[in-house]
């Protein structure tokens, strides 16, 4: 494949992108692009004399995604403006609503729902994928849920990272004795996994039950990211200090004094924190800091987002953030968080060929809502939107 005289707008070709370095894209005008076996070959200028060349980024990636549930959520939108997300959960809705769907349909059920989200999810560009399990509570639901998260790589050929999570205690039971079931389901699906994540929140698990599963899971060679500081502060990242965490998730309840205590990626969940009301100016003293800030959609039966571009648009409306900070944070510093950097993350030879080419140049991502400004995708070499991708493994 050769995509001809684009104009490019890359993250540098570097591990990870922080501070003042989020305010710019490497551009390159009238490029040539050849892919070869789902591999960006070269890159050269292009001999077109074409001067209206079509401004090509990287495609997406997602790292923080719960897309794997059967049922929705729709009636709680209009509830939690009463009592809130903690609220609903309490009454045994929100997540325990999902788990209870979810341990209800059999897997092809799960299997093709799921399916129909992360079609509609690389269609809008995002090529690369983290998915949690944490609808199940035990053994056999979520290994239900690793079952589908491996057909969907599998049958649409695309990376996924894949995360065993502990969500809520269960209602019939507390945090104590599910320690040990959690870390039976790490001794179970070990091999299989590649995260380890735990939601530590107001009317979740306290930092005490991550430290100590976390360091269960590290000590089986598992890394872990967490859910923290979403809610309420409950002192987690002064307690999990020293754990193998890959990446703090939401942290929009974070101190200023905690910052410098934080030694791994930020994913921030800009759709999250949106719905939720909250004050986001924390992320911008991350940013003036120098911590690696990466973004993902949170989707969810809660937050039921499918389009990456929609996410960025209201981060960049609505956070303190550019659309070029948004999408250093979206490609390469979102692989970084998921080990691959050095792999995906950024237009350069050597590199998987994700590309997203655009109608328009990249800044009007966040200004034209409800426009698809997006002409092609491109996922490891395949034109998504070109093909049928029911099934791309043959």
């Amino acid at each position: 494949m050769l995509l001809e005289n684009v104009n490019i707008a890359s993250p540098l070709n570097r591990k990870f992108i922080t501070g003042s370095a989020l305010d710019s894209l490497e551009v390159l005008e009238h490029q040539d692009i050849r892919i070869v076996n789902g591999m960006i070959e070269s890159i050269s200028p292009s001999s077109s004399s074409d001067k209206s060349a079509k401004w090509a980024i990287p495609g997406f990636c997602d790292p923080h995604t719960h897309l794997v549930f059967c049922g929705t959520r729709e009636n709680e939108i209009d509830i939690k403006k009463e009592i809130g997300y903690a609220g609903v959960l309490k009454q045994g809705g929100g997540i325990y609503s999902t788990i209870n769907a979810t341990t209800g349909c059999d897997e092809n059920t799960l299997y093709s729902e799921s399916k129909a989200r992360i079609i509609s999810m690389m269609k809008s560009g995002t090529a690369i994928f983290e998915c949690k399990t944490g609808y199940g509570i035990n053994s056999e639901i979520e290994g239900k849920m690793l079952n589908v998260i491996e057909r969907l790589e599998r049958d649409l050929r695309i990376r996924i990272k894949k995360t065993l999570l502990a969500h809520v205690i269960p209602r019939e039971g507390d945090e104590i004795s599910y320690v040990r079931e959690f870390e039976s389901m790490v001794d179970e699906f070990g091999k299989r996994l590649d995260y380890v994540d735990v939601f530590v929140d107001d009317g979740a698990f306290s930092p005490s039950f991550a430290k100590e599963v976390i360091q269960y899971a590290n000590s089986n060679g598992i890394p872990a990211r967490v859910h923290l500081n979403e809610l309420k502060n409950t002192g987690g990242i002064g307690t999990l200090r020293g754990l193998d965490i890959r990446s703090y998730d939401h942290m929009i309840e974070t101190r200023e004094d905690e910052i410098d205590m934080i030694d791994a990626p930020i994913t921030l969940l800009p759709f999250t924190a949106i719905s939720l009301g909250k004050n986001t100016s924390i992320f911008s003293k991350m940013k003036g800091k120098g911590k690696i800030l990466a973004v993902g959609s949170d989707i969810s039966p809660n937050t039921y987002i499918t389009s990456f571009p929609l996410v960025l648009s209201l981060a960049r409306q609505l956070l303190p953030f550019t659309i070029e900070n948004l999408i250093n944070m979206g490609t390469l510093n979102s692989c970084y968080s998921l080990s691959l950097s050095g792999k995906a993350g950024s237009i350069h030879p050597g590199k998987d060929a994700n590309i997203i080419v655009l109608k328009e140049k990249y800044d009007k991502i966040g200004y034209k809502f409800g426009d698809d400004l997006i002409e092609r995708v491109i996922i490891n070499g395949i034109d998504i939107r070109d093909s049928s991708i029911t099934d791309l493994r043959h």
